[in-house]
């Protein structure tokens, strides 16, 4: 049923006054349509609209109706106002609703924000009433006045409502990522924007360790799921104790099983040569030859090849793992992983290098692009292209 449809229906004798009637004296019936509603016993008479607030030309009112889930009922919610003063001339527009008007605008709910709390804290503690596998929807809001809205809230508030949107419960580390991403990513902006703050930063060690430090927090930016593997660790273990020590075997009673979990683990790592964002993309000076062949810069080959080799390295401890606990027969398994590969990505320099006052040098961009994309296994990215994938993920 649309709203147009449902609120013909609607009249005085469906509708609660929240100023007068008490909420806990009424029951959950059966609708005529699909909905289930709330029911007034005392007086026989289904409740479809709780009256919010009720001016001489203007009343604001609160639609609910139930789905029913096998005894369960979750809600839906809409704000609407009811404008009198409209002449009959304009009720064509509205679907022909004697004596109101449609306002077709924000819904503010002014001064019966504390009837809506109260019905709506009614629907949360409702026995029978979930909305934790449900959404409570309210329309007819903006974005700015939802966020509003949840600002003015407690944390033990709006955790239920984000859970109610997401149709999902929310876990405490999923909360904290949620909150922990905003500054992630602001520290990311300032780190690349602010040369005395990151200069701050690195006054204990090295230049590269500032931006080691910081992913190695943030590891969501390269994506989800995945286990980020810097070469700045590999000369502590760490790269034997990801590829041999997760105990990818135990368990595996069959040489497939241990096959599989070397898949997957393989599919979740995340092998990345960090470079620093002012490291040259380009060799600095004249072209490799004139006028437009550009070579890239030493550091860019080197952290190429450096990445692919300890990728390679870390490639064979795994095989030899599976080949030393699954094939006793020494039957060669290296084939089983032709087709597997962890992620491997050279984060290095910025974009800006190649701006002029009169804008982009397309020779130099060319030529960075051409030998980016000549790169089968290894994802070049530069900081300011990782900067904004990092605001299109908090974005969405």
């Amino acid at each position: 049923m649309s709203f147009a449809e449902w609120i013909k229906q609607i009249d005085d004798l469906h509708t609660w006054d929240m100023s007068k009637g008490d909420l806990t004296t009424l029951e959950i019936r059966p609708g005529t349509d699909a909905f289930h509603y709330f029911y007034d016993p005392l007086e026989n008479r289904l409740i479809k609209d709780f009256l919010l607030d009720d001016r001489p030309r203007v009343s604001l009112h609160c639609e609910v109706r139930l789905i029913d889930h096998g005894g369960k009922y979750s809600p839906r919610v809409r704000l609407w106002k009811r404008d009198r003063s409209k002449k009959a001339t304009q009720l064509w527009e509205t679907g022909e609703i004697p004596g109101s008007h449609i306002v077709k605008a924000l819904v503010d709910t002014g001064d019966g924000h504390e009837h809506f709390l109260t019905l709506m804290a009614y629907l949360v503690e409702l026995s029978g009433v979930t909305v934790g596998d449900r959404a409570v929807r309210v329309v007819d809001a903006t974005d700015a006045d939802i966020v509003s809205a949840l600002r003015a809230r407690s944390r033990a508030d709006v955790v239920p409502m984000i859970e109610s949107v997401l149709d999902s419960p929310l876990n405490g580390a999923e909360i904290a990522a949620l909150s922990g991403r905003k500054s992630d990513l602001e520290e990311f902006e300032t780190l690349l924007t602010d040369n005395a703050h990151f200069e701050r930063e690195a006054a204990d060690g090295s230049r590269e360790a500032v931006w080691q430090r910081f992913f190695e927090r943030a590891t969501w930016i390269f994506g989800y799921g995945l286990n980020l593997v810097s070469h700045a660790a590999m000369d502590d273990g760490k790269l034997e104790r990801i590829t041999v020590g997760n105990n990818i075997f135990t368990g595996a009673g069959k040489r497939s099983d241990a096959i599989m979990r070397t898949r997957a683990l393989i599919s979740t790592l995340l092998f990345c040569e960090i470079k620093k964002h002012d490291t040259p993309l380009l060799s600095p000076g004249r072209p490799y030859r004139e006028p437009d062949v550009y070579s890239p810069s030493a550091e860019l080959v080197g952290g190429t090849a450096q990445l692919q080799k300890t990728v390679r390295k870390a490639y064979r401890l795994m095989i030899n793992q599976v080949e030393k606990h699954t094939t006793p027969d020494g039957t060669p398994t290296g084939l089983d992983f032709s087709t597997t590969r962890p992620r491997q990505v050279l984060l290095v320099g910025s974009l800006d290098e190649f701006r002029t006052d009169a804008g982009v040098n397309a020779e130099k961009m060319e030529s960075f692009e051409l030998y980016r994309r000549a790169q089968a296994e290894v994802e070049i990215i530069t900081f300011d292209e990782l900067l904004e994938r990092a605001r299109f993920i908090v974005a969405g």
